[in-house]
């Protein structure tokens, strides 16, 4: 299934409210920016502890294979999503600027 990043953003930040909404009840607060960012942080070093494994830097207590880092990846995406949506972000846009800089830096 193809999807653009701002679909996915959306799609992403409906799910987040979902499931943040659901839980609301059972914690009695919801998921704040900074909680969301702590969140990514932790995906982001779940996708550097896979990586390290991968390259063989960490002895792991179970070996790392692409479809773990895929899968940490997917997460690190997922919650940047949520946090570009919060903050009424539109990623899709921004990232093509973002390669476009990058071109225009690096390729001359």
């Amino acid at each position: 299934m193809a999807i653009n990043l701002l679909d996915a953003q959306r799609l992403c930040w409906k799910t987040f409210r979902k499931i943040n909404n659901k839980l609301d009840s059972v914690r009695g607060k919801s998921w704040t920016p900074f909680v969301m960012v702590t969140d990514l942080l932790e995906e982001a070093g779940e996708v550097a502890a896979v990586v390290k494994g991968l390259e063989g830097f960490k002895p792991p207590e179970k070996p790392k294979t692409k479809e773990m880092l895929a899968t940490e990846l997917s997460d690190l995406l997922y919650m940047t999503f949520v946090l570009a949506e919060h903050y009424g972000i539109n990623l899709e846009e921004t990232f093509l600027q973002t390669v476009n800089d990058y071109m225009l830096r690096f390729v001359r």
